[in-house]
C-alpha cells in the first residue's frame, strides 16, 4: 500500500440529478432501461466504493492524516480513496449573487415575468444533489421543498451543499437569492458511494446530475503526475457507462479551479491540460466559470470573461473539455449558519449548480410543449448548439462551446420545425441519414449531432504521458453540403492555444457542430453517417439545427410506444404552419402489412393530426421506426417515433446448453438458451419427472441464462424455458423440452498441492505480483473443484487473486478474492461457491469456508489434466507477502448410463395451441414409430400417420374451428393432446 503524496478532490460543483416528480413520468423514462443491468452496476460500483473508501480510512490511520475535515472558512475535505500508484484522492469543497447567475446563463428570461412568457420555474421537478454534507434543509428559501437522504437526523449542516442547492432551487422570496428553479424540489445526498447512489436514482427516472467536487492539479506543494492528469481513467470510464446505460441522464459537473495552477510538469501545452477524472468524460457536462456577463434586456450577450480560477482543458485526446461555461462568480445563496442565512461564494461550484438548474427548466420546457423529456444526449446538445460562442472564434478548451444561453436552447425548442430542428435519431450500421433545409442566408446555418457514446478504454497506468489514443467508440460524422461544397465539423488544434479548426473530421468528439457563418440562402443537405464499426449495431443521436426556415413543423406529443401487436399504435403530432398552403400526411417505415390511418389527412391551419398504425397483427415483433411524412407545395418533414412490438405468439424457446440428453453433469448445471425479441421473461422449469408435475427449479428471469444448484447425483433431469410478455404467456405443454443426466460425483481422493515456491513471494512494492502453479493428472473430470490457500500478507485488500486454469481447457480465468475487506492481515481459508462471505477479521482475517468471487462451477465438466496458476497482483506500495500453499481439490465427474423411463410420450409437446391452422408434434424422447391420430370432438378419426421422425407439421387449415383431440402412440405407449382450431 503506497503511502505517497496526496491526490486532492476539489469541490468543484454539486451533484445535481432532475428528475420528474410524476411517478408516470419515471417510468416513461426508465422504460427503455435495462434495469437488471443497472442493478447490477449498481452493486459493483457500491462494492468497489465500499472497498476504496476502507482502504483509504486505513491509510489516513497508517500516515497520522485526517480522513474528514471541516475549514475555518467552510470548505470540506475527505479521503475517499487511494490510487493503485499510491496518491490518495479526496473529494473536497472549495469556497455568484444568484440574480446575476441567472442574468448571465438568460435562466430570469424563462422563469415568471420574463421575456419569453414561458412560466418556466421547476414546477414539478425534483432535483437531485450530491455534496460534501448535510444541507439545512429547514432553510427559509428551500421552503420545504427539500429532503435529505443520506444522514437525514444529522444536524451538522455544511455551507457549501446548503449553498449549491439554493442556487439550483432557493425560492424567490428575495432576488438575489432566487434560484434558476425556484419551485422546484430537492433530493440531497452525502458524497460517499455518488456512483452507486446515481446508478439507484436512475432508476427513479433521474434525469440531471450536478456534482461540485474534483482533483486539483496540486496539493499543497506536490503536483498530481502529468500522465494522470486530462487522461481517461477508470473513474471517467465508470460514468460514461452510468451515462450509456441510463441515456435521459446527464451528469452536470464543475470543471475545476486550477486555472491558474501551472504545476502539470507535461502539459499538452502550457497554461492548459487541468481536467482530472470524472471531468475528462465523454458522456457528462462540465461547465467552466465566468464573471458576470454583460447581456442587454433582449437577452443578447454583450461581453463575458472568463474567471482565471476556472480550470482549462483539453483532454489527453484532445475532445473538447470543458464543455459550456455557466455563470460562478460571487454567488449569493443559502448558507448553513441560520435558516436566514445567505453567503456570496464563488468557483466552478457555483457555476455548475447555475448551469444545472436552469437546464431543468429546457427539460421542463420541452416536456410542456412534447409530452416527453430530452435523452441526455439531447440536452447537451441543445445546450452547447446554442451557447453564446464566446473565447476563441469557435469551441476551446477554456469556454467550452460558450457561455449558456437558456434563452436560445427555450426558443429552439418553442420553435422545432419553423426556425430550428431538434428530433433524436438512430442510426444503423452501414447508414446514412440525409435530409434537405432551407436557409434564408441571413442568420447563420449550424448543425450538430450529439450522442451518448459507448464507454472506452481507461488508461490505468503511467506509462504514457498525454496519451492521445482517442477515447470516442462509435464514430458518427455530420456534415454540410451544398452546390459540391462540403461543410466540416469544428475540432481541436494539436495545439490547444490556436483557434479551432473545421477543415476536416473530428474523431474524438461525441459533440460534432457545422457551422457556416454567413450562407447563401438556398436548399442545403445536411447527413449523419459513421466511421468502421458501431457497436451493438446501431447508435442513437441527437441532432439539432438552427439558422432554418420551414413554412410549417410537426411535433410529436407522445413518447415512443411499446404494444402488443393486437393493438393499435396512435401517434399525435401538434402541426404549426406559416402563411397560407396545404400540408398532406403520409407515413414512413411502416412494416410489411401495417396500415396508418389519419384522423386527417391534410391541414391547412394549425391543428393537431394523429396517425394511428393497424394491422400488425402479424408483424414479427421487434423496433420499429415509424415516420410521418408531412408535404407541402414547397418541402417536406419527416418525424421518426420507436414503436416496440410484441405479441402473444411464441416460437419455442432453442436451448443451447446442456445439450439435449448429455450426461454426465455435475449438480451444478449452467442453463442457456436462445434469447427472443418477443419474450420478456424466460420461466425455467427443471424437473426429475417428465410431466413437470413437481419442480426441482421454478424460476423467472431476464436473461437467457440460469444456474441450477443443488441438484441429485445420478439423476435424469428434464428442463424447459417458457417466454412471457406483456402481451401474455407461452404454454408449457409447447416448450420444448431437453434432458440430462447427472453423474455420480466421487470426492476425497484428488487433492494435489503445489511444490514449487520460486515465484511465491509479492513484492512490497507497487505493481508487484507471485504466481503457484500445480499440476493435476489422473484425468479427472471436473464434477466440483475447491482451492485451499494459506497466504501472509499484511493488508489483505490490496490483492487480486486469480485462478487460471489449463491452455488445453481455454486457461479458464476464476477470480478469487478482488481485493477484500481492508485493514487486515493473512488469508487461510478453502474457496468454495457454498462458502460464505469473508468475516473479515481476527489473524488470518479470512479463514473457513469463504465463497469466491467467481463462481468455480463454470469449471465443471471441463477435463482437470494440466498445470493450474494461482496468480496474486498487488499494485499497491507498502505491503508484501507469500504465498505459503496452494492445494486444488476435485470431486471426480463419473457419468453414468440411466434407464430411459418407461413413459416416453411424456416429453411429446403440440403447438401452437390454440393454432390458426398449423400444428407442430415434438417427440424428443422417441426411437421407432410412432402413429398419430387427429380426432373431432365425437370421436371421429379425421386422419392418422405414422412417421418415425422427431417433429411432424400437421396443416387443418381447412377443418372447421373447434376443439380436436390428437392421438399419439408408441411402443405400446398412448397419450393423447388436445388440439383447440380457431382461425
Amino acid at each position: 500500500m503506497k503511502k505517497t503524496h496526496l491526490l486532492l478532490f476539489l469541490f468543484l460543483t454539486t451533484p445535481l440529478f432532475l428528475i420528474a416528480q410524476n411517478a408516470a413520468d419515471a417510468k416513461q423514462i426508465v422504460a427503455s432501461y435495462d434495469l437488471n443491468k443497472i442493478q447490477e452496476r449498481q452493486a459493483f460500483f457500491k462494492k468497489k466504493e465500499d472497498a476504496e473508501k476502507q482502504k483509504a480510512i486505513v491509510y489516513a490511520r497508517n500516515n497520522n492524516i485526517p480522513v474528514k475535515k471541516i475549514n475555518k472558512d467552510g470548505s470540506i475535505s475527505e479521503l475517499m480513496k487511494i490510487t493503485p500508484n499510491g496518491f490518495p484522492i479526496y473529494y473536497a469543497t472549495d469556497n455568484t449573487n444568484n440574480a446575476n447567475a441567472a442574468r448571465s446563463t438568460r435562466a430570469n428570461h424563462l422563469n415568471t415575468g420574463g421575456s419569453l412568457g414561458l412560466d418556466l420555474n421547476g414546477q414539478g421537478m425534483t432535483a437531485r444533489v450530491w455534496d460534501g454534507g448535510t444541507v439545512r434543509a429547514s432553510h427559509n428559501l428551500f421552503s420545504g421543498r427539500v429532503s435529505v437522504i443520506d444522514e437525514p437526523t444529522s444536524t451538522s449542516y455544511v455551507l457549501h451543499s446548503t449553498h449549491v442547492t439554493g442556487t439550483i432551487m432557493a425560492s424567490n422570496a428575495a432576488a438575489p437569492t432566487k434560484g434558476m428553479a425556484y419551485q422546484a424540489s430537492a433530493r440531497t445526498f452525502e458524497w460517499t458511494n455518488d456512483l452507486s447512489e446515481v446508478m439507484d436514482e436512475v432508476q427513479l427516472g433521474m434525469l440531471i446530475s450536478n456534482h461540485s467536487y474534483g482533483t486539483p492539479v496540486t496539493n499543497g506543494t506536490t503536483p498530481l503526475p502529468a500522465w494522470f492528469i486530462g487522461a481517461y481513467t477508470p473513474d471517467a470510464r465508470d460514468w460514461d457507462e452510468a451515462a450509456y446505460l441510463s441515456p435521459y441522464y446527464l451528469m452536470v459537473a464543475s470543471a475545476g479551479n486550477d486555472g491558474e495552477d501551472n504545476n502539470n510538469t507535461n502539459p499538452i501545452a502550457y497554461g492548459y491540460d487541468k481536467l482530472t477524472t470524472n471531468k475528462v468524460c465523454k458522456n457528462n457536462l462540465v461547465v467552466a466559470n465566468a464573471e458576470d456577463a454583460v447581456v442587454a434586456t433582449n437577452g443578447n450577450l454583450t461581453s463575458v470573461v472568463i474567471n482565471s480560477s476556472s480550470s482549462q482543458g483539453p483532454t489527453d485526446d484532445m475532445r473538447i473539455k470543458p464543455d459550456i461555461t455557466g455563470n460562478g462568480t460571487g454567488v449569493t445563496s443559502a448558507s448553513s449558519q441560520t435558516n436566514t442565512a445567505t453567503a456570496s461564494l464563488t468557483g466552478t461550484s457555483m457555476a455548475s449548480p447555475n448551469v444545472a438548474g436552469t437546464l431543468l427548466l429546457l427539460q421542463q420546457h420541452y416536456k410542456n410543449l412534447t409530452n416527453n423529456f430530452m435523452r441526455a444526449a439531447t440536452l447537451k446538445g441543445l445546450a452547447c448548439h446554442t451557447a453564446d460562442d464566446s473565447g476563441e472564434v469557435g469551441p476551446d478548451p477554456v469556454f467550452g462551446w460558450g457561455l449558456l444561453n437558456a434563452k436560445k436552447a427555450a426558443e429552439t425548442i418553442t420553435g422545432n420545425g419553423l426556425t430550428s430542428w431538434i428530433s433524436e435519431e438512430n442510426l444503423a450500421q452501414g447508414q446514412t441519414y440525409s435530409m434537405t433545409v432551407k436557409s434564408d442566408g441571413i442568420l447563420p446555418l449550424i448543425a450538430s449531432a450529439t450522442w451518448t457514446d459507448v464507454p472506452g478504454n481507461p488508461i490505468i497506468d503511467d506509462l504514457t504521458d498525454n496519451d492521445s489514443t482517442p477515447r470516442l467508440v462509435n464514430d458518427l460524422d455530420i456534415r454540410i453540403t451544398k452546390d459540391g461544397d462540403t461543410y466540416y465539423p469544428w475540432r481541436l488544434d494539436v495545439d490547444p492555444s490556436s483557434p479551432a479548426l473545421r477543415d476536416g473530421d473530428n474523431f474524438v468528439d461525441n459533440v460534432e457542430l457545422v457551422k457556416i457563418d454567413n450562407p447563401n440562402a438556398g436548399i442545403y443537405t445536411i447527413t449523419v453517417s459513421h466511421k468502421g464499426t458501431l457497436v451493438s449495431g446501431s447508435q442513437n443521436y441527437s441532432l439539432v439545427i438552427t439558422g432554418i426556415s420551414s413554412t410549417f413543423s410537426l411535433t410529436s406529443t407522445t413518447p415512443d410506444l411499446t404494444i402488443c401487436a393486437n393493438q393499435n399504435a396512435a401517434y399525435s403530432f401538434n402541426y404549426k404552419q406559416t402563411g397560407s398552403g396545404t400540408t398532406t400526411f403520409s407515413a414512413e417505415g411502416l412494416p410489411a402489412g401495417a396500415v396508418a390511418n389519419f384522423n386527417t389527412t391534410s391541414l391547412s391551419a394549425n391543428g393537431t393530426v394523429t396517425m394511428t398504425v393497424s394491422g400488425l397483427t402479424n408483424v414479427a415483433p421487434g423496433d420499429y421506426y415509424i415516420g410521418i411524412k408531412g408535404t407541402s407545395a414547397t418541402e417536406t418533414e419527416t418525424r421518426y417515433k420507436t414503436l416496440r412490438i410484441f405479441n402473444s405468439t411464441f416460437q419455442n424457446i432453442a436451448l443451447t446448453s446442456p445439450a439435449n440428453s448429455q450426461n454426465g453433469l455435475s449438480t451444478t448445471v449452467n442453463l442457456k438458451w436462445d434469447s427472443q425479441t418477443n419474450a420478456e421473461n424466460y420461466t425455467v422449469q427443471v424437473s426429475s419427472l417428465y410431466d413437470f408435475s413437481t419442480l426441482d427449479v421454478n424460476t423467472t428471469v431476464t436473461t437467457n441464462e440460469y444456474i441450477a444448484t443443488g441438484l441429485n447425483q445420478q439423476t435424469r433431469y428434464y428442463w424447459r424455458v417458457i417466454p412471457s410478455n406483456r402481451c401474455g404467456n407461452a404454454t408449457a405443454s409447447s416448450a420444448t423440452i431437453f434432458s440430462f443426466d447427472t453423474g455420480i460425483l466421487a470426492c476425497g481422493s484428488a487433492s494435489f498441492t503445489a511444490t514449487n515456491f520460486s515465484n511465491a513471494t509479492i513484492a512490497a512494492t507497487a505493481d508487484s505480483s507471485a504466481s503457484v502453479p500445480v499440476t493435476v493428472t489422473g484425468g479427472y473430470t471436473i464434477g466440483d473443484l475447491n482451492v485451499r490457500l494459506n497466504i501472509t500478507h499484511t493488508y489483505v485488500e490490496d490483492m487480486t487473486i486469480t485462478l487460471v486454469g489449463p491452455a488445453a481447457i481455454g486457461s479458464p480465468t476464476i477470480i478469487l478474492f478482488k481485493e477484500p475487506c481492508g485493514d487486515n492481515d493473512n488469508i487461510n481459508c478453502t474457496l468454495d461457491d457454498s462458502g460464505s462471505a469473508p468475516a473479515c477479521s481476527g489473524n488470518p482475517s479470512i479463514s473457513g469456508s469463504i465463497a469466491p468471487y467467481d463462481s468455480l462451477s463454470s469449471l465443471n465438466t471441463l477435463p482437470a489434466n494440466g498445470v493450474w496458476t494461482l496468480n496474486v497482483v498487488d499494485p499497491y506500495n507498502g505491503d508484501g507477502g507469500t504465498i505459503n500453499s496452494f492445494i486444488i481439490d476435485i470431486c471426480n465427474l463419473v457419468s453414468v448410463n440411466l434407464a430411459t423411463p418407461t413413459n416416453t410420450l411424456a416429453t411429446v409437446s403440440v403447438y401452437p395451441n390454440p393454432t390458426k391452422g398449423i400444428i407442430n408434434v415434438n417427440l424428443p424422447e422417441i426411437s421407432g414409430k410412432t402413429i398419430l391420430t387427429l380426432h373431432d370432438i365425437q370421436g371421429r378419426a379425421i386422419f392418422t400417420k405414422e412417421t418415425t421422425a422427431s417433429s411432424e407439421v400437421f396443416d387443418i387449415e381447412n377443418l372447421q374451428e373447434g376443439v380436436y383431440l390428437l392421438s399419439i402412440e408408441n411402443g405400446g405407449n398412448k397419450t393423447t393432446k388436445k388440439v383447440i382450431l380457431n382461425k
